[in-house]
């Protein structure tokens, strides 16, 4: 059984792959061309070379050395980071993050740790509720159990 993929992810395969690709192959493999996908991956940083072959071109995307991102400070110095961070560090609503300065000019984020507090409302609510009865002897059947 085959996966579909959307013709964005096929198209960035192709194009960071070794041989790189041409409109046309990529219009062959997704059904349409995906010049969105060059722009995407050049506002991301990575290098994009083309060279002519007869009326086509061929694009060879390289991947930056370093990953970049920018983003813009708001009056309020804010700033809002971007998803792939986000996703990759695990980054929620409500999350909170520690800034640490190096070396004069150099900023590190990194997710603060959780606390006990941080977990408080995950689990959700039981569908009934025990009466203090029914614990009593909960406990009473577990210790049995144990003693065994």
């Amino acid at each position: 059984m085959s996966e579909r993929i959307p013709g964005t992810v096929a198209a960035e395969r192709l194009l960071t792959g070794p041989n790189g690709a041409t409109m046309d192959e990529i219009r062959a493999a997704t059904g349409g061309p995906q010049f969105n996908v060059l722009k995407k991956l050049e506002a991301r940083g990575y290098k994009i070379r083309k060279v002519k072959e007869g009326k086509a071109t061929r694009y060879f995307v390289e991947p930056p050395a370093v990953r970049v991102f920018e983003t813009v400070v708001t009056s309020n110095g804010q700033v809002t980071i971007p998803k792939e961070i986000r996703d990759r560090m695990g980054i929620r609503v409500g999350s909170k993050i520690r800034f640490s300065s190096e070396d004069g000019n150099r900023v590190v984020m990194t997710p603060a740790s959780l606390s006990i507090r941080d977990l408080f409302g995950i689990l959700p609510k039981p569908e009934r509720a025990m009466r203090l009865e029914e614990m009593d002897e909960a406990v009473r059947k577990a210790a049995v159990e144990r003693n065994r």
